[in-house]
């Protein structure tokens, strides 16, 4: 897991890097499209929710962080190559990966208030 996130957080550094100077960044020949790369992304984050959720649950001690993310590349049938470069290239373009990412809690939001209503997680005494 450690590699993994390493590399993304080497990957957005390099795009943030590179997104400031006037050089841009070239297009990926194997670009995930963008609404692919959201739901893949919408997928890493619950994946890195799971992974908080180890010590609570004995059955995930048995999956390596690693395992989880290199799952949801498979789902998408995506190499790890073809996602750092999708997300570099996105992440090269500051205001519309920021709007991606607010698109992406919102749905991460949505998601999270289907499984937990607000309405039922208050107890009155009453």
């Amino acid at each position: 897991m450690k590699h993994f996130v390493g590399i993304l957080i080497v990957a957005a550094l390099f795009a943030g890097i590179s997104s400031c100077s006037e050089t841009t960044i070239r297009k990926p020949d194997k670009l995930i499209p963008k609404s692919t790369f959201e739901k893949m992304l919408i997928d890493v984050y619950m994946v890195q929710g799971m992974t908080n959720l180890e010590s609570k649950n004995p059955d995930l001690k048995k999956l390596s962080a690693t395992d989880l993310y290199y799952s949801v590349l498979k789902k998408y049938d995506v190499a790890d190559t073809v996602f750092i470069r999708s997300l570099i290239y996105y992440s090269s373009f500051p205001k519309d990966f920021e709007k991606m990412q607010s698109q992406i809690m919102d749905n991460l939001k949505e998601s999270e208030d289907r499984f937990y209503p607000s309405d039922k997680l208050r107890m009155n005494p009453e």
